[in-house]
This record gives structure tokens, C-alpha cells and sequence, in this order.
């Protein structure tokens, strides 16, 4: 039986953007053991850089599930991010609206790599207050506290993803078959 008439078809499931968004979790979930190894893994903000670079390759759904499913399986395999104080959620929405912003931007708008970069991570940071003065004081947590230092904190890893994933964009795409 047909569909009725004005009813909308559910989108074909896209299995490349499926496989592609399951490679840049992976490599979300595996690059940040590397930096903390180091002790690296806070400052750098290594779990953002797949998911940025990998937004430029990804529809903007993708992109954000990559970003939300990340620190989510991390936080559940390694205990990194914890789930309390419940850092993992707030990375969570923090890479997801990074990854839909970045891929929105790239594929709408066309903007340079570094502005839709850019853009992605201060998404991310709007998200990451709003959750945390959403959720901080129902565990008695300072959340004009716990913002200011995960900004202060996080700028260096910002500045490597701006200076780091446009670059790693152009040979990926230059290389693309």
C-alpha cells in the first residue's frame, strides 16, 4: 500500500555518513588516552579535534551524534570523562552542538575552515555553560565557577583545533576519492 498523499517519507538511511560518523567517534574515543598519557588530555581538548575535523566530512545529524555518542562511550569504557560531577553529559552537548555547527557552516554557508571552526567551538561553549548553570547547582556545584575555569582552561586546546583541523581538513580533502 502506498503512502497516503502529503505524508513524508522517512530519508533513506545514508550508510557513508553512518560509517564515517562511527570512524570519528572511534577516533574521539582514542585520541584523548594519548594526551593524558602525556598529561595533556584537559588542556588540549583532544576528543574535540576528530569531532570538529570530522564535521567537515559529515550532514550536520552525524555530526552532532558523533559528538553526542563520544564522551558518552569514553566516559563508560575508560571513566574519562566522569559521569560525576556529570562531565561526560555536558562534553556531550558541548561536541554535538560543536559537530553540527561546524558541518552547518562548512555546508551551508561555505565559510573558511577557520571561521566554521571557530564557530563550532563557541557553540560549544554557549551549550557548556547553559548545562552547567542548568544542572551545577542541583548537586551543589558553583557554576560561575565550574564555567569560568573549563574557559580558561580549554583555550589552548581551542586555539590547536583552529590551528590545527583547517589544515588537516584541506589535506583530507585534497586526498578524498
Amino acid at each position: 500500500m502506498g503512502d497516503p498523499v502529503g505524508a513524508e517519507r522517512p530519508a533513506p538511511l545514508d550508510l557513508r555518513a553512518l560509517s564515517r560518523a562511527a570512524l570519528v567517534t572511534a577516533l574521539a574515543i582514542a585520541l584523548p588516552p594519548v594526551f593524558h598519557a602525556v598529561k595533556l588530555g584537559s588542556v588540549f581538548l583532544p576528543m574535540y579535534l576528530p569531532i570538529l575535523a570530522g564535521a567537515f566530512f559529515l550532514p550536520p545529524r552525524h555530526a552532532a551524534l558523533a559528538g553526542a555518542t563520544a564522551p558518552l562511550v569514553s566516559a563508560a569504557l575508560t571513566g574519562m570523562p566522569p559521569f560525576y560531577p556529570p562531565v561526560a553529559f555536558w562534553m556531550a552537548g558541548e561536541l554535538a552542538a560543536a559537530g553540527a555547527v561546524v558541518a552547518l557552516v562548512d555546508g551551508r554557508l561555505r565559510a573558511h575552515p577557520v571561521a566554521s571552526v571557530a564557530a563550532g567551538l563557541v557553540a560549544a561553549r554557549f551549550v557548556q555553560a547553559g548545562l552547567v548553570f542548568a544542572s551545577a547547582p542541583l548537586m551543589e556545584l558553583p557554576p560561575r565557577v565550574l564555567t569560568l575555569a573549563t574557559f580558561v582552561s580549554s583555550w589552548p586546546g581551542m586555539l590547536l583545533a583552529i590551528v590545527a583541523v583547517p589544515p588537516a581538513v584541506a589535506i583530507l580533502r585534497r586526498n578524498r576519492t
